[in-house]
């Protein structure tokens, strides 16, 4: 869920720190920002909370992007796949806070475990995880997020997400990171 410190960190700084992307991808985020100019902070803020809570958490009659693995690879919440997520996680001798409220498969917290295997020289381990987990769902995913999104951000965002898929697919199937 975006905080108001993140909401404020899009309008001053994002930009300039995504200079790394490609052209399209920064003109999508910027035309996002451009379209809420207008806006004062608080409703900024509650414009990228409301469709957060809309896409992934509270929507009626259902999520339209539920950000976990075990539901577009199984059909349900806590699913084997988020077994096998934790038991990934139990190997790289991690294991979730005793304070996490999510749940291990969201899209988020597989990510930053990318981001723990690559950082520490898992790279097998990374490698393997994109393949038996990462790129077997959040394709998808993204795709939902792509179509369902109302503001534009989240759409951006997964686009990233794609390309960064993309990009790790090939080096994977290059022999790159191995």
């Amino acid at each position: 869920m975006p905080d108001r410190e993140f909401a404020g960190y899009l309008r001053n700084g994002f930009i300039d720190d995504i200079r790394f992307l490609e052209s399209d991808l920064i003109a999508g985020f910027s035309d996002f920002l451009k379209d809420n100019r207008g806006k004062d902070d608080e409703r900024f803020y509650n414009t990228l909370a409301v469709e957060y809570t809309r896409l992934f958490i509270n929507a009626t009659p259902k999520v339209p992007c539920p950000p976990y693995e075990s539901m577009y690879r199984e059909n349900v919440i806590m699913g084997d796949s988020t077994l096998d997520v934790m038991d990934s996680f139990r190997r790289a001798g991690l294991k979730v806070a005793g304070n996490f409220r999510d749940l291990p498969d969201h899209a988020a917290v597989e990510l930053e475990f990318l981001y723990y295997l690559m950082n520490y020289g898992y790279t097998e381990e990374h490698v393997s995880f994109m393949k038996e987990h990462f790129s077997k769902w959040v394709p998808k995913f993204c795709e939902e997020v792509e179509k369902n999104d109302r503001i534009g951000f989240y759409r951006q965002a997964a686009k990233v997400l794609r390309e960064f898929i993309n990009k790790e697919e090939w080096m994977v199937n290059n022999e790159v990171m191995k």
